[in-house]
């Protein structure tokens, strides 16, 4: 993910060097990817830019900084987070320790509830209680949530409208606003995608001053250690016929998806006019995709452009889970655009 944003004097760390077709891919776009490199084969000083801020660069490999990751665990901790986001949120949420905590909750509490893993990718770490039918979803909380603690949140789902995330730099405790995202989220709350439109977001007049409250009041819990990026996220909702601001669900102390979207349209020099987006497209579970001529049909088709920001399969030809793809289009043909690339690709 960090090649699309490089330049062309970094380097980059990786685990298999990038297909020369995909370097193609990359030149052809616009982009200036560094150079890759395997761990070992760099020696020297180098200035660290890692998706967290975990490690320390020592005799060509990377190492663990023990004091860099418990300021990760810190910060990322949905638990830690709920200090932060004490007095803003304007739904309850608790920690919950134990099975029998969990127990006593489930028999206590108002349902809907989801409950939350303390680290956790995308919306992927959660388990939804809607009825006390999904009981049997107990067994899921090891096997999802890793197990004890998580926190339990009140569910809005169905009520639930429209998701943002407002991307910062943080340096010595100070947050530096840059700009927000529109998130793109499935029915059962899993991010798919973001975009960013070179106008305002719909509804950034209402969201963003209590966005702004939150970071003013979280100033002083952020260690002056940690200096980087962030993302938070958030969400509007319908509460009795009126919209709610849930400021912050999480805090995202890395480069987020959303980072790495924003970096790229900058790379690109995105128009106003312009709607960028990323999209996580999983591999088609009913056959093999023929990527590159499925990107140059839509191009054509759709009268977008299209960035494979991360290789379909790996060099000996296995597929990944998910690819992360680009693409460029107008506010009006949007909605179609995505619609049109996700059942393509999952055709």
């Amino acid at each position: 993910m960090f090649f699309p944003i490089s330049r062309p004097e970094d380097f980059v760390l990786v685990e298999e060097l990038p297909s020369a077709e995909l370097s193609k891919h990359w030149k052809d776009s616009g982009l200036t990817p560094g150079t890759p490199f395997l761990e070992g084969g760099l020696l020297g000083d180098v200035t660290l830019v890692e998706w967290g801020c975990r490690n320390e660069w020592y005799e060509g490999r990377l190492q663990e900084d023990p004091i860099r990751i418990e300021t990760s665990r810190y910060l990322n901790s949905k638990i830690t987070q709920l200090d932060f986001r004490k007095h803003h949120s304007p739904l309850p949420a608790k920690v919950i320790t134990s099975e029998e905590h969990l127990f006593a909750e489930l028999e206590e509490t108002k349902l809907p509830i989801v409950l939350k893993s303390e680290f956790g990718l995308a919306g992927r770490n959660h388990i939804i209680f809607k009825s006390p039918s999904d009981s049997w979803k107990m067994s899921q909380v090891n096997k999802k949530l890793f197990g004890f603690p998580i926190v339990a949140e009140s569910w809005v789902g169905e009520e639930r409208f429209f998701d943002f995330s407002t991307l910062w730099d943080v340096l010595d405790g100070e947050f530096f606003y840059l700009t927000s995202t529109a998130m793109l989220i499935d029915k059962e709350g899993v991010f798919r995608g973001i975009r960013i439109a070179g106008t305002d977001l719909p509804h950034s007049a209402h969201f963003l001053p209590p966005v702004m409250d939150l970071v003013r009041d979280t100033k002083g819990l952020v260690p002056k250690e940690y200096s980087g990026p962030c993302a938070i996220d958030g969400f509007l909702y319908r509460e009795e016929g009126r919209t709610q601001i849930q400021p912050v669900s999480e805090f995202n102390f890395r480069y987020s998806i959303g980072r790495i979207l924003w970096e790229i349209r900058k790379k690109r020099n995105a128009g106003k006019d312009t709607v960028s987006g990323i999209l996580i497209l999983p591999y088609p579970k009913q056959g093999s995709l023929e990527e590159w001529s499925t990107l140059n049909r839509l191009e054509k088709e759709l009268g977008v452009s299209l960035i494979l920001l991360t290789p379909v399969r790996d060099l000996s030809g296995k597929p990944y889970q998910n690819t992360v793809l680009y693409f460029e289009t107008t506010e009006e043909k949007e909605p179609s655009v995505v619609e049109s690339i996700w059942l393509s690709w999952m055709a």
